[in-house]
């Protein structure tokens, strides 16, 4: 089933974008081209494409990198923004060095900007011109509408990017938020190899690698059509970050190094290959922020990783991960966020006057149980201390801010677990005193739990083998079903495909399209439209609308 747009339309210019105004020396697959693994080409070009980022009313970030000549002498490149896709009429622009203590890529705050409208950009150095990309600012005022696409988890090695390329060819959506894990540190290898086929650890590791992922066409191309949000979540560093450390797993000090440094490096190819503004040049780990779509969205991007969450509690059953909220669980000092950026977000959502709060969340925050009591028995058993589960005392600050401040239209959009999944959102599903699903009693936002775009693999099983006995594995086999009929709460349980959602919001109701691929071992243009919901303003229950 087909989105309502414009593919013939966007495809071409997509494809244009990615490939047209390419010097020779650029065309993916060119001898001589530089995939993130040794040293740059002796040419000059923009290989790795442009893309645009954190729209305000007035201005957009824009990015891209130059391929210099071999050498580190710095570069001069000129941007250029225009208010056509003809680029006949000039709105602003100018000159930006850049050299290699930059990896030779460059930002843009373009200000000056009209809100609510499209704007096209390229880049030039000498005689090479980039790609041509289009931006998008917010809007002021009272919206009607507003439609955001969600990515998240795009595992190169794990999968090819047929979801991106089909979030490029939207065009139905205003931009995309992407909820973390851009690129993967690890060498995994499954379907195509990392470049540097390594374990990516210091600062010209993480170049590389982002410099592979963003050869890409799919990549580039959605970064050409659309603006991007993002917030990383653990893989942009290593698996298992947190603000002190890492999961030892992950990170071994006397193999990778100290992991302060591995995270300084991570943060610092970050801020250079991805087109984020830092809302606090003073505290550059900072990354949580929000934006303004009038007064239909308040967006908070948070950051549930690396600024001030404590470390992953062991399981305390003595049975692999799985624990009950007691001991150190439910120490009344444990952060998710931090407290300065617990507090960030409680006053934004109690001063909010949109009509809708949206949350860019990393980890799950709904309860998701293996065995469902009221929490005041403390019986419930849980599985993964990674997610705010593990973390009760800090979500339920949250809850308390909601309830106490009057706080409603929240929607929640997650990332990280490679499933589809969604749920009312409420403190205590197994308590009817305090939920009810029927009514919608009790419900304090909804949640949206995104596919991954290709870290799920492919093809995925249909269920786990039951034979291993790990309880979660069963309880999410052949579609979740025991996983839902214990969360209560929870209303859609997929998680064998990859994609992306579509979230429509108006000042009636907010629609959640979950669209996914068939598969990511072989390049397709197939898409389906796997299930759509629905919340009403005012109303907190979710309702699935059925194909037309």
């Amino acid at each position: 089933m087909a989105p309502p747009n414009r593919r013939d339309v966007l495809r071409a210019g997509t494809a244009l974008a990615a490939t047209s105004l390419l010097p020779a020396c650029g065309q993916s697959g060119a001898p001589g081209v530089n995939d993130g693994a040794g040293p740059e080409p002796d040419a000059v070009g923009f290989i790795h494409g442009v893309a645009s980022g954190d729209p305000l009313s007035d201005r957009v970030m824009l990015w891209t990198r130059i391929t210099p000549e071999a050498g580190d002498q710095p570069v001069t490149v000129t941007w250029a923004v225009y208010e056509d896709a003809d680029l006949t009429v000039s709105v602003t622009g100018g000159d930006v060095v850049t050299d290699a203590a930059r990896d030779f890529t460059v930002k843009v705050d373009a200000t000056g900007l009209q809100p609510g409208r499209h704007y096209w950009f390229l880049f030039t150095a000498g005689e090479v011109t980039s790609p041509v990309g289009r931006a998008r600012t917010l809007p002021t005022g009272s919206p009607e509408r507003v439609r955001l696409g969600v990515a998240t988890c795009g595992d190169y090695s794990r999968g090819l990017w047929n979801a991106y390329a089909r979030l490029a060819e939207r065009d139905d959506i205003d931009l995309f938020l992407h909820l973390g894990d851009y690129i993967y540190e690890t060498d995994r290898d499954a379907v195509r190899a990392h470049q540097p086929p390594i374990d990516v650890v210091t600062v010209d590791d993480y170049r590389a690698r982002y410099a592979s992922y963003r050869r890409e066409p799919e990549l580039q191309a959605l970064h050409a059509a659309h603006p991007m949000i993002w917030v990383w979540d653990d893989h942009e560093t290593v698996d298992g970050t947190w603000s002190g450390g890492a999961d030892p797993n992950d990170h071994d000090p006397e193999i990778h190094g100290p992991i302060e440094v591995r995270q300084a490096n991570a943060l610092q190819a970050a801020m250079e290959w991805l087109p984020i503004r830092p809302p606090d040049p003073a505290n550059p780990e900072r990354i949580y922020r929000d934006f303004a779509f009038g007064d239909l969205i308040d967006l908070f991007m948070l950051d549930t990783r690396r600024i001030g969450r404590d470390e992953v509690l062991p399981g305390n059953l003595g049975v692999g991960d799985f624990f009950t909220q007691t001991g150190d669980f439910v120490d009344p000092q444990r952060q998710m966020l931090g407290a300065e950026q617990e507090q960030w977000l409680i006053d934004g959502l109690q001063t909010s006057s949109a009509r809708w709060r949206l949350l860019g969340n990393q980890v799950v925050l709904s309860p998701l149980k293996l065995f469902g009591a009221p929490a005041a028995t403390g019986a419930s058993i849980f599985a993964n201390p990674d997610q705010w589960d593990g973390y009760e005392p800090a979500r339920n600050r949250l809850f308390d801010a909601i309830e106490q401040g009057g706080v409603d239209n929240i929607v929640v959009l997650t990332g990280d677990v490679h499933a589809s999944i969604v749920f009312e959102v409420t403190r205590d599903p197994n308590n009817p005193l305090v939920y009810d699903p029927l009514t919608g009693r009790g419900v304090l936002a909804t949640e949206f739990v995104a596919p991954s775009i290709s870290s799920a693999g492919d093809p995925q099983t249909l269920g786990p083998d039951t034979s291993t006995g790990d309880l979660e594995d069963i309880l999410l086999a052949r579609g979740g079903g025991a996983l839902l009929a214990i969360n209560i709460h929870g209303k859609y349980y997929e998680g064998t495909r990859n994609g992306y959602l579509v979230v429509d919001v108006d000042r009636e109701r907010t629609q959640v399209e979950y669209w996914t691929v068939p598969t990511v071992t072989a390049v397709t243009d197939e898409q389906s439209l796997d299930a759509t919901f629905v919340v009403t303003a005012g109303d907190g229950r979710i309702r699935r609308l059925e194909a037309s």
